[in-house]
């Protein structure tokens, strides 16, 4: 249930998936200045789509901490031929969850090819399995992605991708939202522009926009304000990403980019109660002993999620994630050095247990 404001005051309603998720969007101006409680508690955020990392799990755990209003699934490859239906469910075991995680926060299902008809067909498939949302991949920087006109080497020809959404948006139901996530352009950021225009030329709902090129990898600072400039371009809302880490960085970001929708990336790998520091329900950042015991459920889910003999998937997976948490907690970088010469689960569990240990004294502010 979610409450409407009218001329005549408020009532309740339950719209439809894809005008829920516009109202969310297009609500207008935050209310109070940025950083504000306020106007925490009013902007949009979405978890974005990681490979190899935002897995069902992964969504699983960071949406039930609160505070996040979407999450994308990890890409699923689209080739010349629809996506089977076994495919989109293994991808997205949330299609059989009426299309949310288990805290009931909406999937977007996240397709990535270049084939219009194919792409179109997936998703029309996806929004028969029950997809909420179907968002379009124009922005992996994956060689292997890209020599196959895949992901951001779409955005060398935006009269491609404009093909590719207004397909899609012709095979999905009306209830179903379309929207597309974008760099700024293949090797010039000025090239957004006209990206953008072709999103919207296309029918997508709105455009996340990445803050660099695809040569820009991840290496070079995100460009917030071209993104603003892309924002006044079209009427269409545009979620704002790339490099926000903390709340001051979104704070930053929203004042150069004029958006009030963002999506977390890396941060939120980082620091997993980001979206919950973002909204005011979190004073800082978690200290280790927090994070080591998301790290021991997160080893009981992905074992249970998975399946017996996935050990090491979710061992690799484990290092990649305390790997991500040493880039702002040292910490975790120190216990990094150690994992990441551990060969069985069995080790990890000890290494993480015996750091709880040592830091009983940091009481957590969430149970997990």
């Amino acid at each position: 249930m979610m409450l409407q404001m009218t001329g005549a005051g408020v009532h309740c309603a339950v719209p439809p998936p894809r005008e829920a998720l516009l109202a969310r969007l297009g609500a207008g101006e935050p209310l109070g200045a940025p950083g504000s409680e306020s106007w925490s508690a009013s902007i949009f955020l979405a978890l974005a789509p990681m490979e190899g990392i935002s897995d069902f799990v992964v969504r699983s755990m960071l949406s039930e901490l609160g505070g996040m209003d979407i999450c994308v699934t990890e890409f699923i490859r689209v080739t010349d031929r629809p996506t089977p239906p076994a495919v989109l469910r293994r991808a997205c075991p949330e299609l059989d969850m009426e299309g949310r995680t288990d805290s009931g926060v909406p999937v977007l299902v996240q397709l990535l090819g270049s084939d219009p008809t194919a792409v179109a067909e997936s998703a029309r498939t996806a929004c028969d399995l029950g997809a909420l949302g179907i968002d379009l991949n124009f922005g992996c920087p994956a060689r292997r992605v890209n020599g196959h006109h895949g992901g951001a080497a779409v955005l060398r020809e935006p009269r491609d991708l404009e093909r590719i959404v207004a397909a899609t948006r012709s095979a999905c139901p009306a209830r179903v939202s379309v929207s597309a996530k974008v760099r700024l352009g293949w090797d010039d950021p000025d090239d957004i522009l006209d990206i953008a225009h072709a999103a919207e030329v296309g029918g997508a709902d709105w455009l996340t926009i990445h803050g660099r090129t695809k040569t820009g990898m991840y290496t070079s600072p995100a460009d917030w304000r071209r993104i603003g400039l892309a924002r006044a371009h079209v009427s269409i809302p545009v979620v704002a990403n790339g490099d926000i880490f903390s709340p001051d960085d979104l704070v930053s970001c929203a004042q150069v980019t004029g958006c009030s929708a963002f999506m977390l990336g890396r941060g939120a790998f980082q620091d997993p109660n980001l979206f919950r520091w973002i909204r005011g329900l979190d004073r800082g950042a978690w200290v280790q002993s927090h994070l080591c015991r998301l790290l021991l459920d997160f080893i009981a889910r992905a074992n249970a999620h998975h399946g017996p003999g996935t050990d090491r998937l979710a061992l690799n997976r484990l290092k990649q994630w305390v790997r991500s948490m040493g880039q702002t907690h040292p910490e975790m970088y120190n216990m990094f050095s150690t994992l990441k010469h551990i060969q069985t689960l069995h080790e990890a569990v000890g290494l993480i247990c015996g750091a709880i240990d040592h830091t009983v004294h940091a009481r957590p502010s969430l149970t997990l």
